[in-house]
C-alpha cells in the first residue's frame, strides 16, 4: 500500500509539471469520484478544469490537452472547478451541485418580507441511523428567527445590502434568484439600472398615464354638499416577467380605491394587466476611432430609435466609458442632439441602401477574445462563462466558434441578417432573431449535413439582436452580414397586448397593423482621456431617459399624466436563459 501511495504521489508531481500551462487545468489531485452528480467510493487522479468540453476538437480549440481515462493504472476524474480571486467585499452567489462545506447558505423562510443572516455551510454528514444527507451550519446562519422545517437555500438570499426589487425577482424567477443584475452589471452602473428597474416596475403598474387614485376619483364623485375627508388605495403587483428597464414586460395588478366622505364610503377596484410602454426600437454608440493614444480625445456618435413621438431635444442620452483596467471607474459624457451624419464613424462610406455591413472572421486573429466585446460594430456575449475563441481548423477559413451555451449578437436595427455558418456534429446551427420589443421575427437552421459552409438570411424590419445556437460545440460563425435600417424610419411588428398598451399609454402614437414605426434621433460628445492611462480595452454603455416636457402651468390633472426620467434603453439580451439576465455593452475601443 506504501508503494502505490508512493508511486501515485509521484505520478501526482509528474503530472502537474507536465499539464502546468495548459489554460484549462486548474490543479490535480487524487480522491473520490463524482459521476451523476453523486459522490462514488472510486479512488481516482482528479483533473480539476474551468470547463468541460465535448470533443477532442473543442478541447484543442481552446489549447487544452485531451485526459485519458487511465494513466499508468490509475483511472481519472474531470471535474469543473474555476478558482477565481474573490472582489474584496463581494458575496459569493455561484450555485454548487454537489454542495461541499464552505459556501454561501441561508434560512429561506420569510425572506421577501425580512432577512436572517447568511454564512456559510460547514459540513455534510450524514444520519448514522439510515444514511439521511444532513449538513451543520451555526446557529446565526439558520436557526436564528427560524424553526424546523424551515428550507435552507444555497447562495444565500438577497440581503439587505440588494436593492429593493428583491420581491419582484422573487416572483417573477422564484427564490433561489438572487441579485440579477449585480452579477452582470459593471458597478458604477448598478444603481442606475437598480434604479430604472423601480421606476420602471412602478410606473407599469401604476400607469403612465392616470394613477389609481385619479382612476378611482373618477369612478366615485361626490354629491352637491358632500365633502371627501379621506382617500386610501390598496395595491398587489405580481411581476410574471422580469421588470426590466427598456423591455415591455407584463405586470398583474390588483388595486382598491376607498373614498370617505361625509355621507358614507364609496369604493372601486381593478384587476388588470398592464404593460411597460416605455422603450426604444434601437440605440447605437460608435467612437470616431477603434483607438486612441493617452490623453487624446474621443469623439462619440449615437442614434436612438423611438416611436414615441419625442423631440430628440426631450431625452437625456449619457455614454458611460469604463476601462477594463478599473471596472469601478465610470467617465460619463453626457451627449447633445446633433444632425445624423451620412455615415457613422468607422463604417465605409457606401453602407447606406442596399450595402451589407459585415464582419468576415478571415480578418481577424485566431486565438482566445474576451466573454463579451465587439468585433467592429458587431456586439457579442457569450452566455457561459469561458472566453469566445476565433479558429482555423475549417481551411481556408477563420471562425467564431459556437460552444454548447448560446452566443448572443447585438447591432443598430437591421432588415436582414446573412450568416455564414459550419458544423461538425449532428446538431445543426439556429439562428434567432428578435426585434427590440423582443419579439421573434425571424430564425432559421442550417442543414444537417457537416464540414459544409452553409449561409442563413434573417429578414424582419429592426432586427436589434440574434442568437446563436447549436452545433453540439463544434459550430462555426463564418461571417456575419447586416441590412441597416440606418435611413431614419423604419417599422416593426409588436404583439397585441403591445399594441393595447400603447395605445392606452401613449395616444398619440398611430399604430397600425401591429406595427410600431421608429424615428431616428442622433447625438453627439467627447471626452479627454487621462494622459497617465495605460494600455488596455474599454467598455461603452448607452444609457436613455426621456425628459419630462410638460411646461410649467399646466393644470396638475394634466401634467401628472406625463411623467419623465423613464430608462428607456434595453441593457440585456432579449432572450433570458432561465433567470440569469446577461448586461450587454454598446461598444468598445482600445487605448494603445
Amino acid at each position: 500500500m506504501n508503494d502505490k501511495r508512493a508511486a501515485l504521489q509521484q505520478l501526482l508531481k509528474r503530472l502537474a509539471a507536465e499539464y502546468a500551462n495548459d489554460p484549462n487545468i486548474q490543479t490535480i489531485g487524487y480522491g473520490l469520484k463524482y459521476s451523476g452528480g453523486k459522490l462514488k467510493m472510486d479512488r481516482v487522479i482528479i483533473f480539476f478544469v474551468r470547463h468541460k468540453y465535448a470533443s477532442p476538437r473543442e478541447i484543442e480549440s481552446v489549447g487544452s490537452t485531451f485526459i485519458p481515462s487511465e494513466i499508468e493504472g490509475f483511472p481519472t476524474d474531470v471535474q469543473v472547478f474555476d478558482v477565481r480571486r474573490a472582489a474584496a467585499g463581494s458575496r459569493d452567489e455561484t450555485k454548487y451541485d454537489p454542495l461541499h462545506g464552505g459556501i454561501m447558505s441561508s434560512n429561506a423562510e420569510g425572506h421577501i418580507y425580512w432577512f436572517n443572516s447568511a454564512g456559510t455551510l460547514g459540513i455534510l454528514v450524514r444520519d448514522a441511523d439510515d444514511g439521511t444527507p444532513m449538513a451543520l451550519s451555526n446557529w446565526h446562519v439558520w436557526a436564528d428567527g427560524g424553526e424546523a422545517g424551515d428550507d435552507i437555500i444555497q447562495p444565500g438570499h438577497p440581503t439587505a445590502g440588494d436593492h429593493i426589487e428583491a420581491i419582484t425577482k422573487v416572483l417573477a424567477c422564484g427564490p433561489l434568484v438572487t441579485s440579477l443584475l449585480e452579477w452582470e452589471a459593471p458597478s458604477p452602473l448598478t444603481a442606475g439600472l437598480y434604479g430604472g428597474a423601480a421606476a420602471a416596475a412602478i410606473a407599469a403598474a401604476a400607469s403612465d398615464y392616470r394613477d389609481p387614485t385619479r382612476r378611482g376619483q373618477d369612478q366615485t364623485p361626490v354629491n352637491a354638499g358632500e365633502r371627501t375627508t379621506g382617500e386610501s388605495v390598496e395595491m398587489r403587483i405580481e411581476y410574471p416577467q422580469l421588470p426590466l428597464p427598456g423591455v415591455p414586460f407584463r405586470t398583474n395588478v390588483k388595486w382598491s380605491y376607498e373614498r370617505f366622505t361625509t355621507e358614507g364610503v364609496s369604493t372601486f377596484s381593478i384587476d388588470e394587466t398592464r404593460v411597460n410602454a416605455q422603450f426604444l426600437l434601437g440605440k447605437l454608440v460608435v467612437t470616431d476611432k477603434p483607438a486612441y493614444n493617452p490623453g487624446e480625445r474621443v469623439h462619440l456618435t449615437a442614434a436612438i430609435w423611438d416611436y414615441q413621438p419625442r423631440p430628440c431635444d426631450g431625452y437625456h442620452v449619457v455614454a458611460h466609458l469604463i476601462p477594463h483596467a478599473r471596472p469601478k471607474t465610470a467617465f460619463r459624457v453626457v451627449l447633445q442632439p446633433t444632425v445624423c451624419p451620412r455615415t457613422f464613424p468607422q463604417r465605409p462610406p457606401d453602407t447606406g441602401g442596399d450595402q451589407l455591413l459585415c464582419v468576415v472572421f478571415n480578418d481577424w486573429n485566431t486565438g482566445q477574445y474576451l466573454n463579451q466585446g465587439n468585433f467592429d460594430w458587431l456586439r457579442y456575449r457569450n452566455t457561459g462563462t469561458q472566453p469566445v475563441r476565433v479558429v482555423d481548423w475549417f481551411n481556408p477559413y477563420h471562425a467564431l466558434q459556437i460552444f454548447h451555451q448560446p452566443l448572443i449578437l447585438s447591432h443598430e436595427p437591421a432588415s436582414k441578417v446573412i450568416a455564414r455558418v459550419a458544423q461538425f456534429t449532428d446538431s445543426p446551427v439556429v439562428l434567432l432573431a428578435y426585434n427590440a420589443a423582443g419579439v421573434l421575427v425571424d430564425q432559421q437552421a442550417a442543414p444537417q449535413v457537416q464540414g459544409v459552409v452553409h449561409e442563413l438570411t434573417l429578414k424582419g424590419d429592426g432586427i436589434v439582436q440574434v442568437v446563436v445556437r447549436g452545433g453540439g460545440g463544434e459550430g462555426l460563425l463564418i461571417s456575419y452580414c447586416i441590412q441597416p435600417n440606418i435611413a431614419g424610419e423604419f417599422s416593426t411588428k409588436v404583439p397585441d397586448y403591445i399594441v393595447a398598451a400603447v395605445r392606452l399609454e401613449a395616444p398619440a402614437v398611430k399604430v397600425q397593423s401591429s406595427r410600431l414605426k421608429a424615428r431616428r434621433c442622433c447625438y453627439t460628445g467627447s471626452i479627454q482621456l487621462p494622459p497617465d492611462e495605460d494600455p488596455g480595452k474599454w467598455n461603452v454603455y448607452l444609457t436613455v431617459q426621456n425628459v419630462n416636457p410638460v411646461p410649467d402651468g399646466t393644470p396638475p390633472d394634466q401634467a401628472a399624466t406625463t411623467i419623465g426620467g423613464h430608462l428607456l434603453s434595453v441593457h440585456t439580451s432579449s432572450e433570458v436563459i432561465g433567470c440569469a439576465v446577461f448586461m450587454l455593452l454598446d461598444h468598445a475601443f482600445d487605448v494603445i
